[in-house]
Parts: structure tokens; sequence; C-alpha cells
């Protein structure tokens, strides 16, 4: 996956993901809404193939890059602990 920066100031990033799908940007998307500093997180998607969607996020009172990597982390420690709880249970 390549990501390319649009746009971005104090408040506001427009990502563009390449070669990628509904299923991240919609955690990410799930995930950032989360957070009170989110005034808006969104994405185009393209009927019927999405092709190079473009990620839009604006915060408040904070960096979006700041944001959008404590996200990633987060989301990165959800993952882990599905991990080990999943291989709890099958073995």
């Amino acid at each position: 996956m390549n990501v390319k920066i649009l746009k971005k100031t104090e408040d506001e990033l427009h990502l563009e993901f390449e070669g990628d799908s509904h299923t991240l940007l919609n955690l990410l998307r799930t995930e950032l809404l989360k957070d009170d500093r989110v005034l808006l997180a969104t994405y185009d998607a393209k009927f019927p193939m999405m092709t190079n969607p473009i990620f839009r996020l604006k915060t408040r009172k904070v960096d979006p890059v700041l944001l959008l990597n404590e996200v990633a982390v987060r989301i990165a420690g959800l993952c882990e602990e599905f991990e080990e709880e999943f291989r709890a249970a099958v073995g």
C-alpha cells in the first residue's frame, strides 16, 4: 500500500491510499470517530471499485498526523490482543 499526502494543515489531512480498500479505511474512520478531537473522518469510495480512495481527517486542537499515528498504534494493539485471544482459544 502506498499513501500519498494530498493536503496537510494544522487541523486537516487528506491522504490518497493506492491499492487499498474499505477494510483499512473503514477501521481508521471508525476508530478516529471515537476521539473527541476529531471533527471529520471520512473517505471517498468510488462505486463499484475503489481505486485510490481519498481519506479526509479534520481535527480540533491537535495535529492530524499525530492523531492518526495514535489511532494506528491503538489499532495495532487491538490486533495483537485479538491474536493472543484467538491463539488461546484455538490451541
